[in-house]
């Protein structure tokens, strides 16, 4: 990963500069101490990121996402969609 360290050299850094460091790949940007202060990613990077997370959380949750899994019932999204349609109408005749 690339950093970009802000000091008083790079503070007036134009936002063209900023997308031109992201073109290269995701960066960190660290304060003139060294300590990090943001991580940029790229559009790339951020959805790897996000595929790892959601893995990440399925793996912590995995006993559950099994217990969903193998409960019967329910209602489909069609049957969702008619019970909210007849409740909306419901709702409008009884504000009449």
């Amino acid at each position: 990963m690339n950093t970009l360290i802000l000091d008083a050299e790079t503070a007036n850094f134009s936002l063209q500069h900023l997308l031109q460091q992201v073109e290269r790949g995701s960066f960190e940007v660290r304060n003139a101490q060294g300590n990090v202060v943001a991580f940029v990613l790229s559009p790339a990077d951020h959805e790897a990121w996000t595929y790892v997370e959601a893995n990440l959380d399925l793996n912590q949750h995995r006993d559950e996402v099994q217990q969903a899994l193998r409960r019967r019932g329910g209602a489909t999204t069609a049957q969702l969609l008619e019970k909210a349609s007849l409740l909306a109408a419901q709702k409008d005749d009884a504000a009449q």
